[in-house]
């Protein structure tokens, strides 16, 4: 049950519509209208070189048409990963994560494009979508995640997808076999796993810059033979649970302070709530 005056921001849903939205338009303007918007708003070297550097954000709504694949390609992986990523981010960082995503995406395959053969200009919302793609999947390694080859369902661990899909694209970006932008997704994928290293605090230092988030927890020395270390036992865990508390309601606390108490998740809700009775004395120490 929600406060009220609370709202269920879902941005990854607003953005699906868009996409949608933005498709048929350009549709019926391209073959109907003769109106070449890709030539217009799509992101090429000649465009950024002309100083349409708007172009970064207009080709992202972009897509090949007349035939949805592409564009229906986009949305789903919308669905299935952006909303997670929302719910887990909020509404802000997932769009930064987005944007950003599509628009070092579109610039990498703008600089290395022409060195490599990939000439022309690119539409579509796929760096963004791989940024966010790439976001769950190193914030979730564990995650089951399903994807369709040739459509064959495929479920494999989220860490393992995200590197079959990076060793896909750059096999793809050495040996070119279709005209889909894959250094773009290559570029979206790094956004998407600096954006996750650059929010795990404990992770900043260039020596774990490439460890997975909650894979690599701290080692307990114990000492063993040693009366005074046996009477510290009981103080020590006590304190090592007020810790991991504290990691765990501390980010909650923050969000709360920058999006307000209606972003909370609903486990993040009951984890703030068992923190308050254990504070309080109402819940039994486990």
């Amino acid at each position: 049950m929600r406060a009220s005056g609370e709202r269920d921001i879902r941005l990854a849903s607003k953005l699906i519509w868009v996409l949608a939205a933005c498709f048929v338009v350009q549709s019926v303007l391209e073959f109907h209208g003769r109106v070449n918007l890709t030539g217009t708003l799509g992101l090429s070297r000649e465009a950024l070189m002309g100083g349409r550097i708007w172009t970064l954000l207009t080709y992202q709504l972009l897509h090949s048409v007349p035939m949805p694949f592409h564009v229906l390609a986009n949305c789903l992986g919308l669905y299935f990963f952006g909303r997670r990523v929302e719910e887990r981010l909020g509404w802000r960082r997932f769009a930064w994560i987005y944007v950003l995503g599509g628009v070092a995406g579109g610039l990498l395959q703008v600089m290395l494009g022409g060195l490599l053969g990939h000439g022309g200009p690119i539409v579509g919302a796929s760096a963004g979508v791989c940024a966010v793609m790439a976001t769950f999947c190193r914030l979730s390694p564990d995650d089951r995640a399903m994807f369709s080859l040739y459509f064959i369902p495929i479920e494999m661990r989220a860490s393992i997808l995200l590197w079959v899909l990076v060793a896909y694209d750059a096999w793809c970006t050495v040996f070119p076999v279709d005209r889909v932008a894959h250094i773009a997704h290559l570029g979206g994928y790094g956004i998407g796993t600096l954006a996750v290293r650059w929010m795990d605090a404990e992770n900043r230092s260039w020596t774990a810059w490439w460890r997975i988030p909650g894979r690599h927890k701290p080692r307990l020395t114990l000492v063993r033979d040693d009366p005074r270390a046996a009477k510290a036992r009981p103080r020590d865990r006590a304190v090592r649970r007020a810790d991991d508390w504290s990691k765990d309601i501390d980010p909650i606390l923050d969000k709360i302070a920058a999006q307000g108490l209606h972003s909370l998740t609903e486990v993040e809700r009951s984890m703030l709530e068992k923190a308050r009775k254990r504070m309080t004395g109402n819940s039994p120490q486990a």
